[in-house]
């Protein structure tokens, strides 16, 4: 067993990770660098690991380290696209979890930005569905 870097990049490429499947083999260990404007909590690294594992992926680890997320697990077919989906999941969460404190500190600034706050869950979904579909072609 050997482990592989199979891609870097930023949240904004998930929807490309379906095509680096075939840079391992099946059973052999790859690790992803995801790198993030800021560092997330330890509570969403730690969701975003429980979701991969309660999805079936051999989870090996998963850590940040200046501003990356490190996400290392055993190749099964489709991992990648679910590890995808987990990532964009968190993001969406994340963005609505700041929606609400923000409308709880000032209602009329968060209606005023709505459409911004739609554009980004949107683009959230978008990659999500091109992470899928890529995947399962």
């Amino acid at each position: 067993m050997s482990e592989t870097l199979l891609a870097t990049g930023s949240v904004w490429t998930l929807s490309s990770l379906g095509g680096y499947e075939s840079k391992i083999a099946e059973g052999d260990t790859g690790r992803l660098d995801v790198s993030l404007r800021s560092g997330l909590p330890s509570a969403v690294v730690e969701g975003i690991g429980a979701t991969i594992r309660k999805a079936g992926v051999s989870l090996t680890s998963i850590w940040q380290e200046n501003n990356t997320l490190h996400i290392q697990a055993v190749k099964k077919i489709g991992f990648l696209v679910i590890i995808a989906a987990a990532i964009a999941a968190a993001i969406i969460m994340v963005a609505l979890v700041l929606s609400w404190k923000l409308f709880k500190l000032s209602p009329a600034a968060v209606v005023a930005s709505i459409g911004i706050w739609l554009a980004l869950i949107a683009g959230a979904c978008v990659i999500a569905v091109l992470v899928w579909k890529r995947g399962s072609s």
